[in-house]
């Protein structure tokens, strides 16, 4: 992963990344992992999130950025 850049924006930081499709997959199903096992009360204190729907928010994002891929060897999760 390599930060291309960054910019603050009121208390937000925006950045633009390079990641490989390995990296984005980790992260989703690190995510999926919270959803399926962890209480609502700790989604916080894990994640900074305030409930399951912002945090499958996220996880739906990633999804569709690997769904855009294409890629015939991404696992079937991520297929069209």
């Amino acid at each position: 992963m390599d930060v291309l850049k960054y910019e603050e924006i009121a208390s937000v930081t925006l950045f633009e990344l390079q990641l490989s499709e390995g990296e984005l997959m980790v992260y989703e199903s690190c995510i999926e992992f919270v959803l399926e096992n962890c209480p609502e009360e700790k989604l916080y204190e894990l994640t900074g999130c305030e409930n399951r729907e912002e945090l499958s928010s996220y996880q739906l994002d990633l999804k569709n950025l690997l769904q855009k891929i294409n890629k015939d060897y991404l696992p079937n999760k991520y297929q069209r």
